[in-house]
């Protein structure tokens, strides 16, 4: 348990954000089925969830050699091998559906697990598999894999984007074609477009239609990518602006995701009305608290949240009730009046293995003190995170 007192902040500080885990694994992912190597130009630590992903690509022939400011991933030149032991994805969900998706290419038994929290959430991919000829034995994990895709699918993208993410990606390694008929109205589209560009700049030809036809295709990554700063984490250095007056804090912002620069956009002119989240629901914690701070607003569109790292909607609620503040869960989002005060909780704070929820509860806990439970979580996306936020109160 981690123990934050009240600090006092001021100044101008440097507010560094991890390279964006998203990036790292979607490039990992494409360039591990390729027959060249590829680097990976990074400022900052990566999170676990990226260690995650490299550990399991190891599993299947992938070198990754890490530095400080770049990861070199060199393909195997005989293609990826069927791992010799369980894939352990860890906390990273990505992970598990995009290998779940690599390893029903394979024609092979393989076998994916990972963390409690991992464990407990369900996707869309298993069914979308199974109508593909694919053995798959549960629709969360721990989960067997046996067989190759082919036919057609049903693939629901009300609930993720990761599911189709994951086909995009293992699509260089089909024996057959496959057609895929879109279900839903789509959420996270942004992710979506992301697997989409890296894709294309290793080659791949797509148009995303409601129904298109996926076939193998060579990969070809550049030599040198840049990893970008983690967009998704940019909120947690505004709510310590709004906490902390007199606060400056100096942070290189991405801009490779419009639907979350217009999410960030619509928060900040809320003004106790409608926000949808849809596109970026990984925002919702921080953005609540957020709309708490200043005048309020209702959080739409993110019914989806709820089959998260946690059920996100109502653990929002939980953190605001926790710190003395008040909101309404709705069936697909929050309503959360402004001008609050956060207020010293009376227990200490359960993170629910949601690395988003450690954060925010620690940026509040900077204000007003606090008890953070597995307030480490924060480490499969921010390893550097805890230390960042401590060291702003000293000299």
């Amino acid at each position: 348990m981690l123990s934050i007192p009240a600090m006092s902040i001021s100044g101008s500080h440097e507010w560094a954000l991890p390279p964006s885990k998203s990036h790292m694994m979607r490039w990992m992912s494409i360039v591990a089925q390729a027959q060249n190597s590829c680097s990976l130009v990074i400022k900052g630590k990566p999170g676990r969830d990226v260690d995650s992903m490299a550990y399991c690509l190891e599993k299947m022939g992938v070198n990754i050699n890490r530095k400080d400011q770049e990861w070199l991933i060199l393909p195997p030149s005989d293609g990826l091998k069927k791992p010799s032991s369980v894939m352990d994805c860890g906390n990273s969900g990505t992970t598990a559906r995009i290998l779940t998706a690599i390893a029903a290419t394979m024609g092979e038994i393989v076998e994916i697990d990972g963390d409690e929290s991992l464990r407990r959430r369900s996707s869309d991919l298993a069914i979308t598999l199974r109508d593909m000829g694919v053995e798959v034995s549960n629709d969360s994990l721990p989960v067997t894999i046996f067989g190759s895709m082919k036919g057609s699918a049903k693939v629901n993208v009300s609930n993720s984007s990761q599911p189709l993410s994951a086909l995009i990606i293992a699509s260089p390694r089909l024996d057959n074609d496959i057609e895929i008929n879109l279900q839903g109205n789509a959420v996270s589209r942004g992710y979506l477009e992301m697997t989409l560009e890296i894709a294309r700049e290793c080659g791949l030809i797509l148009e995303m239609n409601s129904s298109m036809r996926l076939n193998s295709w060579e990969v070809k990554p550049p030599e040198k990518v840049d990893i970008p700063p983690e967009l998704s984490l940019f909120p947690m250095a505004i709510l310590l602006e709004l906490l902390h007056e007199g606060l400056n804090l100096q942070t290189e912002l991405a801009t490779y995701d419009p639907l979350i620069l217009l999410a960030l956009d619509n928060i900040d002119r809320a003004n106790g009305n409608e926000v949808s989240l849809r596109d970026a629901s990984d925002l919702v914690t921080p953005a609540a608290i957020w709309m708490a701070l200043t005048n309020g607003g209702e959080i739409t569109g993110i019914a989806h949240a709820r089959g998260k790292e946690s059920d996100r909607i109502s653990r929002t609620l939980e953190l605001l009730t926790a710190f003395g503040m008040n909101g309404k869960e709705t069936e697909e989002g929050l309503i959360v009046p402004g001008r609050q005060s956060p207020s010293k909780p009376k227990k200490p704070i359960q993170t629910h293995q949601d690395h988003r929820l450690a954060m925010t509860a620690m940026i509040l806990a900077s204000k007003v003190g606090g008890e953070i439970v597995n307030a480490e979580i924060c480490e499969v996306t921010h390893p550097g995170f805890i230390k960042q936020l401590l060291e702003l109160s000293q000299p």
